[in-house]
């Protein structure tokens, strides 16, 4: 869309205070950036088969108090379309965070603050959801969590009381699962008290009531953006740093804690379907990681 541009190098981002959203696919990111925005300047990816294809920022910014930012919209974590596999996923960050001899931009905290976005309703901390947070914390590292906020999606209303309820109880055995993981980032409710209608909900409103709903939408959204700028980071997120190090994009599967994991996660796959060639796998992992 106009004023859409993939992120291709993480030096695009340079002078900006670059904002990434994170989470599964359909938790709401590109819906967010549409909120923030108060109009439509992302795909949305509410339907079942639509997923973000590509990491890409908006162009222009947006105020947040006396702040300009810029919001980052990235694949999802555990979609369906042929770029979300954790492989293919993983090389793409690899290679936007692939600096070569640039040692400035690897040194300068470009990631000013970091959203990772739940849909309150999926309330299975299952292996795919662990293995999601597993991946964020090897892209993002530990150092960085106080500029990390974690935005729960999608409350039922309280006119809902069985959804509510159940809702509620997702967010505590969300909270206690990502506090093992990042024990000191912030858990936010978007649309706690508003609720949330869809976009067949929404047309089905007059023009006066969806106005109100929208900006509605627009002040919740605000008000997650205003947790960030009290949060910049000192310095660049896990994969920026260890990217230093790592000037052939081809090693970095293996000298990196985001490639690694990916490598791992491959071979505890691969080892349901055939456990000799898994283990097989593994050795030669472990010992091509020895030579780097």
């Amino acid at each position: 869309m106009e004023n859409v541009i993939e992120l291709k190098s993480i030096r695009d981002l340079r002078g900006k205070n670059a904002v990434l959203l994170f989470g599964k696919t359909r938790a709401g990111k590109s819906t967010f950036i549409n909120d923030a925005y108060g109009k439509k300047v992302v795909e949305s990816t509410e339907g079942l088969t639509s997923d973000t294809n590509e990491i890409s920022y908006v162009n222009w910014p947006i105020r947040v108090d006396d702040h300009d930012v810029f919001l980052v919209d990235t694949i999802g974590l555990g979609g369906s379309g042929k770029d979300h596999d954790r492989l293919s996923l993983a090389w793409k960050w690899l290679s936007i965070f692939h600096t070569g001899k640039d040692r400035k931009t690897s040194l300068e905290p470009i990631v000013k603050g970091i959203l990772y976005f739940i849909d309150i309703a999926d309330g299975a901390i299952n292996e795919d959801n662990i293995r999601n947070l597993e991946t964020f914390k090897a892209l993002v590292g530990e150092e960085v969590q106080e500029s990390v906020v974690f935005v729960t999606t999608k409350w039922a209303t309280y006119a809902e009381p069985q959804n509510r309820k159940r809702h509620e109880k997702n967010f505590v055995g969300w909270g206690e699962k990502i506090r093992e993981f990042f024990p000191r980032v912030s858990i936010l409710r978007l649309d706690d008290t508003t609720g949330r209608l869809d976009e067949d909900d929404l047309n089905e409103l007059s023009s006066t009531e969806r106005t109100e709903k929208e900006r509605e939408y627009h002040n919740n959204a605000m008000r997650v953006l205003r947790q960030l700028p009290t949060k910049t980071p000192t310095q660049p997120i896990l994969l920026q740093r260890e990217m230093r190090n790592s000037p052939l994009l081809a090693k970095a599967l293996l000298t990196t804690t985001l490639g690694r994991k990916t490598l791992l996660d491959l071979i505890k796959d691969l080892e349901r379907a055939s456990p000799v060639r898994a283990k097989f796998m593994r050795k030669l992992l472990e010992y091509t990681m020895k030579l780097t």
